[in-house]
């Protein structure tokens, strides 16, 4: 009973010193991160465009020549991720490596326009046996917001404290849409009464994404003061069977700005 006794003071006693040595070696910092990323695909075309190859000159009797419709020309499209959020930062091994987490909130946008030599595109918004109805549309943009959980890894690849250094890492974070809306520009303005007869047949993107990078990044600041931080992401990669209903996006570049405050001092 006695040892027992002894051995509870002893790690009664412990205990504070091992937290305390913990907490000088583990650095824990709290700021905001800013990030942009231009994600390059291929263009989806919805199945209501059409082309005048199979629309009737009399149908559209102000059409004078073929329209080949807004995306046949084109190799490529573009989704725009557009994030802000909270970070947090756990520092560990003298200050070299960091696991950071936190809540970002993202705008997914893309807009699919007309082909630079028109001034519209056909949308089709009912077909029957014998009649057909269009409307012609310059573009519509659509933006889906989202919040997401990120993770990310870094390394200091030199062990001094200088106050700047540079570091890699990889990163990746899981998303959940919340909204998304159809911003439809149509060629005659007496045409937006059709509005939610389009944005009713545009798909929407998937409700879970994920998206992982590799980056290149340089801080300013030492280890007991705030840190600056810029990065430069690429490649940078979105996990979705339909992450947007105009572009499947196939690679993506971008960058990140972040600023964290010290929540405790290190050794």
């Amino acid at each position: 009973m006695k040892k027992l006794t002894l051995f509870v003071v002893i790690g009664l006693v412990l205990m504070p010193l091992s937290i305390r040595a913990q907490e000088r070696k583990t650095g824990h910092r709290l700021g905001f991160e800013v990030g942009y990323q231009g994600l390059f695909g291929s263009t989806v075309v919805p199945e209501r465009v059409r082309s005048v190859k199979s629309v009737h000159i009399s149908e559209i009797d102000y059409l004078s020549e073929f329209y080949m419709g807004t995306c046949e020309y084109d190799t490529g499209h573009r989704l725009d991720m557009a994030y802000a959020g909270l970070k947090y930062e756990a520092v560990f091994l003298k200050n070299r490596l960091g696991v950071s987490t936190g809540i970002r909130f993202y705008q997914f946008s893309s807009t699919l326009n007309h082909h630079r030599d028109y001034d519209f595109f056909i949308w089709m918004l009912n077909q029957e046996e014998t009649a057909s109805d269009y409307v012609t549309i310059r573009s519509i943009n659509q933006k889906s917001h989202s919040v997401g959980l990120p993770l990310e890894i870094r390394f200091f690849p030199a062990k001094s404290d200088r106050f700047f250094k540079q570091y890699i890492k990889i990163g990746g974070a899981m998303n959940y849409r919340m909204t998304t809306k159809n911003a439809i520009d149509f060629y005659k303005p007496e045409m937006s009464k059709y509005d939610g007869q389009v944005s009713g047949k545009i798909v929407n993107p998937c409700t879970f994404s994920g998206f992982v990078f590799p980056a290149i990044g340089f801080r300013w600041g030492k280890n007991n003061q705030p840190w600056f931080n810029a990065e430069f992401q690429f490649p940078g990669f979105i996990i979705a069977e339909r992450p947007h209903a105009f572009v499947h996006p196939d690679v993506g570049v971008g960058f990140q700005f972040s600023v964290l405050f010290p929540l405790n001092k290190t050794k």
